[in-house]
């Protein structure tokens, strides 16, 4: 039995459009295609602006961008502290054989404490050249990101020009 886009579902749909919900969502949520969702928005007047997403995207991209430089500095200012640590005089503690705490300070760390500072700035210093990496981009991402969107907008006309209920799902 076919099911009826009914009064409560318009409502819905107006509800979650309003909250900024994707298309794609609402009509994972409401367990209607997407093509039934786009039909009856339009009915209703309401648009899934591409561009109002495209730009909230790109601002987080801005945002997260910031936070990997920010964290980049924190990374070089860790492994910063922790290779001068490896050179300079270290405060060793500890018990003596009648069991009193004793401390003293020493030329530089013990080997253990000198090789675990050592990793710790080593350790740093991947993360850094990993997040730089990540900053300096990758063309062949932002090739294969414009070839799948045309390869969508294809697919979306094609659906159109094939008069399909649910050519909006491949992307339009």
């Amino acid at each position: 039995m076919a099911r009826t886009f009914s009064r409560e579902d318009e409502d819905t749909l107006r509800q979650l459009h309003a909250d900024g919900v994707s298309r794609n969502e609402i009509a994972r949520q409401m367990e209607w295609s997407v093509g039934t969702i786009t039909n009856h928005a339009q009915r209703l007047g309401l648009s899934f602006d591409r561009e109002a997403v495209r730009a909230a995207t790109d601002a987080r991209q801005v945002d997260l961008k910031d936070r990997r430089q920010r964290l980049q500095k924190q990374l070089l200012d860790l492994a910063e502290r922790a290779i001068e640590r490896t050179g300079s005089e270290y405060l060793v503690t500890g018990f003596d054989h009648l069991g009193q705490f004793v401390s003293r300070m020493v030329p530089q760390p013990p080997a253990r404490e000198t090789k675990d500072l050592t990793a710790a700035a080593m350790s740093a210093l991947a993360r850094f050249d990993a997040k730089a990496r990540e900053d300096a981009g990758d063309p062949g991402k932002e090739q294969a990101r414009g070839f799948l969107q045309g390869l969508s907008d294809a697919m979306a006309t094609a659906a159109r020009e094939l008069g399909g209920d649910d050519a909006d799902e491949y992307g339009s």
